[in-house]
């Protein structure tokens, strides 16, 4: 039994490793296929929402927490960076150190003092985190600038090339992208993923058997927010200004339905739940130019429409459940396969 799950492990790690290496060639030539700048713009922030995703996906599937605060975790990170450029005239790249430590300071302070909270108490605590974070942002104007926002904020230079909307930041927010698939493949088929594995089955069964559930939930806490001030870094370079719009309870609920959709017990289903949410707002934009009732409110609609019909028929995901109908049909051709064998 032992060999066969060693097995199965290795073969599981081989097909995430060949997945990613076909993942990253489509990524690589979507911009030849698709050369619109309005979907070069899009799949730009499905990469930026992929990091998100597979942060989000890390906590709920691996570590059976549910937040509904990563879009603060988000919106510290772009206005860390806004702030630094624009009020102190940072570099960029000095202030993606300040977009990923204080997102992390944050999510350690918020794991220390809800450390014995789990389930939907979380999420409540996290919640509330959110709207504390927005009214901030909305109100702290001598920092923030209020609900107007900041403006100014200033490229990113690359080896002395500006990186402005288009193929090139394509490139270069997929990049980050792909970094952090595979820092999260690493970390679940790691020892850190086999103990996270065992507190999201029982964390009651997990610390029994010496699992230190507090201290690898906490881990992931923090690592899941500063993937997500990473995110929250490229989105805001990416674009001119940033406002508190962008940091809202909506914004939490769109990074949760990906996930859900996706599947979170697994880093591909966020991925793929990224690029689905993202595939069905570009949708409701084109139907909208064409259909008068279709508009950005019926996006959200349709994301909690999404969220309930897979909560009720695919509890895995969407990624995971294609996953499992494909092993049962490859289970169900071997044992047709033996039995022929067996006649013959």
């Amino acid at each position: 039994m032992l060999v066969k799950e060693g097995s199965n492990l290795k073969g599981l790690q081989k097909s995430s490793w060949a997945g990613l290496l076909l993942f990253a060639l489509l990524v690589i030539i979507f911009p030849f296929i698709i050369t619109e700048s309005f979907y070069i713009t899009k799949a730009t922030y499905a990469g930026i929402y992929t990091i998100v995703a597979v942060s989000l996906g890390l906590l709920m599937g691996f570590a059976g927490q549910i937040s509904l605060g990563h879009a603060a975790f988000y919106g510290v990170g772009a206005y860390t960076t806004a702030v630094l450029t624009t009020t102190y005239d940072f570099n960029p790249w000095i202030s993606l150190i300040f977009s990923l430590l204080l997102p992390g300071i944050v999510a350690y302070i918020i794991g220390f003092t809800m450390s014995r909270l789990s389930g939907y108490y979380l999420a409540m605590a996290t919640l509330a985190f959110g709207i504390i974070v927005h009214v901030l942002l909305v109100e702290w104007k001598s920092v923030t600038k209020g609900a107007s926002g900041l403006y100014g904020i200033p490229k990113i230079q690359l080896f002395g090339y500006t990186l402005t909307q288009g193929i090139a930041y394509y490139y270069f927010a997929w990049a980050f992208a792909l970094i952090i698939i595979i820092i999260s493949l690493n970390i679940i088929n790691s020892r850190i993923g086999r103990a996270l594995r065992s507190i999201h089955g029982s964390e009651v069964a997990a610390s029994a058997m010496g699992v230190d559930a507090g201290k690898y939930k906490m881990q992931v806490f923090i690592l899941g927010a500063m993937f997500t001030g990473l995110a929250g870094w490229l989105m805001a370079h990416m674009s001119y200004s940033i406002s508190p719009t962008s940091f809202t309870l909506e914004t939490s609920i769109v990074f949760l339905a990906m996930v859900v959709l996706g599947g979170s017990i697994s880093v591909w289903g966020a991925v793929i739940g990224a690029l689905l949410i993202t595939l069905i707002g570009i949708i409701v934009k084109l139907l909208g130019e064409h259909i008068s009732f279709i508009t950005s409110d019926f996006e959200h609609v349709l994301y909690g429409l999404i969220l309930m019909l897979v909560v009720i028929f695919l509890p895995k995901g969407l990624f995971p459940s294609l996953m499992d109908l494909l092993q049962k049909k490859l289970v169900n051709s071997k044992k047709m396969k033996v039995s022929e064998d067996v006649q013959m």
